[in-house]
């Protein structure tokens, strides 16, 4: 059962990073163009090697994928205890590139991580 909480807290900060893409994507378009469109160039702008920012969105699509990996192991995977692991080394990256508010989230599903220690 813990596990299944620590998964669920682990899709919380996939959750917060997929709101971040989804504001930065259709908040604030332009009139002339539709929202997929939009989107699109949004989204091309955002991951271009040449511009200065891209580095923060890489970081969150990478983010995602660690937050979705960590849930899938804790609901379906036996290697609990390598998905706390996951968790533990996303959340010191994650220290360093996100406010604390993202950082909680991405590393709530550590307060579950003694109870999967002896697992």
């Amino acid at each position: 059962m813990d596990s299944k909480i620590a998964g669920v807290l682990s899709l919380l900060g996939a959750t917060a990073l997929i709101a971040f893409w989804w504001v930065y994507l259709f908040a604030a378009r332009p009139d002339c163009l539709d929202s997929f469109q939009s989107a699109i160039d949004s989204v091309k702008y955002a991951l271009s090697p040449v511009e200065a920012g891209s580095w923060i969105f890489v970081a969150t699509l990478v983010s995602i994928v660690l937050c979705l990996t960590a849930s899938l192991i804790q609901f379906f995977g036996k290697q609990k205890r390598f998905a706390m692991y996951l968790v533990a080394a996303h959340t010191v990256a994650a220290i360093f590139i996100y406010t604390w508010s993202v950082v909680l989230l991405i590393a709530a599903p550590l307060y579950y991580f003694v109870k999967f220690k002896n697992a």
